[in-house]
């Protein structure tokens, strides 16, 4: 039986403080995340960032917190369930980096369930060793200490693929569409997750992958009558030392003072909504802009639960 595996970063169990304190120990924890020597990293982690992070990253989670949860899990669950609609043939599970349903627990079923040919899927289009990196690491971990090992694939990046860069440029043009011409868009930014400016981050090539997605969606724009400048930048730094530029809330407080007071923010490095999509974006950055004098403030949100995802998936395995 085929076996098809998508996974995503995780969610804290709960917006709660001691579940949030729980997440970020065990993210902050990966070596793939955090390249500090461990000596060095833990006793920070432990005495410095989590009796202060976990309370406000905690603040954060509440304001997006829905009745049925997470919205990350929620959006993953439906996009597993979308995929095992279109695939019948094949036994499809969805697993987190860093939370329940585990990576391991999750291989451990598809097995059970009599999966020998097994494919994995990072839900990250572009590739980074802290995304998509350590999910590999998981995987192939998984299997050194299994007694057997189905066949295995796990898929790489997939920064242009073709479905995938036709949904945004879809629905950003649906959206620009969608507002008179007093709020005309003057600046599209795809905002991407940052990593550390490092070569041990994989930064150079993880750029190139960003810019190429952006590159792709600017062009499906103008082939659908779009002409506005498409600009990359990335969101999400954590803590000291260069990370990759130029950030999102930067560039977005900057618009303002060069005249742009209408932009659109896509995230096409997100596959789901999440704290970083759903606050960061549409809190943090939208004050900043607006506060810096911007008048119009729109976001594409990711791909989501859209049927839509299914093609792109398809176009991937097969």
């Amino acid at each position: 039986m085929r076996g098809l595996l998508i996974v995503n970063l995780g969610t804290p169990a709960s917006f709660q403080p001691k579940d949030v304190r729980r997440f970020l120990r065990t993210f902050l924890s990966d070596p793939r995340v955090i390249d500090l020597p461990k000596l060095l990293w833990q006793p920070i982690l432990h005495c410095a960032v989590l009796p202060f992070r976990a309370r406000k990253s905690a603040k954060l989670y509440r304001s997006i917190w829905t009745k049925s949860g997470s919205p990350l899990v929620i959006y993953t669950r439906r996009q597993c369930d979308l995929l095992a609609q279109a695939l019948p043939e094949w036994h499809v599970e969805y697993a987190m980096t860093y939370t329940e349903p585990s990576i391991p627990a999750a291989l451990d079923a598809m097995q059970a369930a009599g999966v020998s040919d097994l494919t994995v899927l990072p839900l990250y289009p572009q590739w980074a060793p802290s995304s998509a990196g350590a999910i590999t690491d998981q995987v192939l971990s998984h299997f050194h200490r299994a007694p057997t090992m189905p066949t295995l694939r796990i898929i790489g990046a997939w920064p242009t693929e073709p479905a995938f860069i036709a949904w945004h440029a879809d629905r950003i043009a649906a959206s620009l569409a969608a507002h008179p011409s007093e709020k005309r868009v003057q600046q599209i930014i795809c905002s991407y997750h940052g990593v550390p400016n490092r070569d041990s981050h994989r930064a150079a090539g993880y750029r190139s992958e960003c810019e190429a997605t952006t590159a792709a969606i600017a062009q499906a724009l103008a082939n659908r009558g779009v002409q506005i400048p498409v600009k990359t930048t990335f969101q999400s730094k954590f803590g000291p030392g260069e990370w990759l530029a130029p950030a999102t809330i930067d560039t977005i407080a900057k618009l303002p003072r060069a005249g742009v007071t209408s932009v659109l923010v896509s995230t096409p490095g997100f596959i789901a909504d999440c704290v970083e999509t759903l606050e960061e974006l549409d809190v943090q950055n939208q004050n900043a802009f607006k506060g810096a004098g911007g008048k119009f403030y729109v976001r594409v949100p990711p791909i989501n639960d859209d049927p839509a995802f299914v093609q792109v998936v398809r176009n991937l395995i097969f």
